[in-house]
């Protein structure tokens, strides 16, 4: 099976991968981000979760940011389905995915994780997939299953739509003896990192500013909108202090200072992931995102993903 060549941006909170996406996709040009994040996810929490904002995202495309209730969940398989589908809908724009994000078990799921057995149907992938001819879904199928298309052919549209489905759901060709776990993406990993105690205090001025634009007054709107804790979107270590804030059960300084230990915990856990990853680190402290952004695109060029 051929794996894909897959850009991500890495790093813990607070590091500037969001910064250097924008930096990144200016350079680049026809590119599309695609969000690993648990808390971007959600609808109507804005100022907690530090989104891309409206201008941003109106300039360059971005993918799975600001699309799900907060009743809802997200699992790492919802995300790695949808990340397939993606990556194969933005290359065929002729524009270049580029996945960033802090969620390091949403990450790991696209190369290491297997799914579960079985793959339904899938409504927007078939809406998708109506829009590409016959020769279009062979072309597709046959860069990740060459076995499968040629025993198919390019006239059985119906099978064609199927084997190509079950890639996108389960990552596995439908030809592939399945062994071991693999993956149709080979990662391109680069990352921004700092030193302990310089990423702590990004960190704390990023809950101060949190508080000025009004993380608050977002969690009582959400709840003036008829929401009410639990739900998926509030139980987190950003939202719930504030929850429990608003219930008068802990201070404003409390609440800040929960925030700032959960995040820093959250941002040493991410780490340990990342550091059994081959990311191409860059230093925060004395590199700057054009010089990275820089760096990245002369990598690129050479790993034939500029093509």
């Amino acid at each position: 099976m051929i794996a894909n060549k897959l850009v991500c941006l890495v790093g813990p909170t607070r590091s500037g991968k969001t910064d250097l996406s924008l930096v990144l996709a200016e350079k680049l040009k026809k590119v599309e981000l695609i969000y690993a994040d648990s808390l971007a996810i959600y609808k109507y929490l804005d100022v907690g979760t530090d989104k891309p904002s409206p201008e941003h995202r109106k300039a360059i495309p971005h993918h799975l940011v600001d699309f799900l209730d907060p009743r809802e969940r997200w699992s790492a398989f919802d995300f790695k389905k949808e990340v397939i589908r993606l990556f194969f809908e933005v290359t065929e724009r002729k524009a270049l995915p580029i996945v960033t994000g802090g969620t390091a078990f949403y990450l790991h799921a696209l190369w290491q994780t297997p799914f579960q057995e079985g793959a339904p149907s899938d409504w927007r992938m078939r809406i998708w997939l109506s829009r590409l001819c016959n020769e279009q879904i062979f072309a597709l199928l046959k860069g990740v299953d060459p076995v499968r298309a040629r025993k198919i052919g390019k006239s059985d549209r119906q099978r064609l739509i199927r084997a190509w489905e079950i890639i996108c759901q389960t990552g596995h060709p439908p030809s592939e003896k399945r062994k071991k776990p693999s993956s149709i993406f080979t990662p391109l990993l680069f990352g921004i990192y700092w030193e302990k105690e310089t990423l702590k205090r990004r960190i704390a001025e990023r809950v101060e500013e949190m508080f000025r634009r009004g993380i608050v007054e977002e969690v009582k709107k959400l709840f003036g909108m008829g929401y009410a804790f639990p739900i998926p979107a509030l139980d987190n270590f950003t939202y719930f202090p504030v929850v429990q804030f608003l219930h008068d059960e802990i201070s404003l300084e409390e609440t800040k200072e929960r925030i700032k230990r959960g995040t820093f915990l959250f941002a040493k856990r991410q780490m340990n992931w990342f550091k059994k990853w081959p990311v191409i680190w860059f230093p925060g402290e004395s590199m700057s995102q054009e010089k990275m952004a820089g760096e990245i695109y002369q990598f690129l060029e050479k790993e034939g993903v500029l093509q």
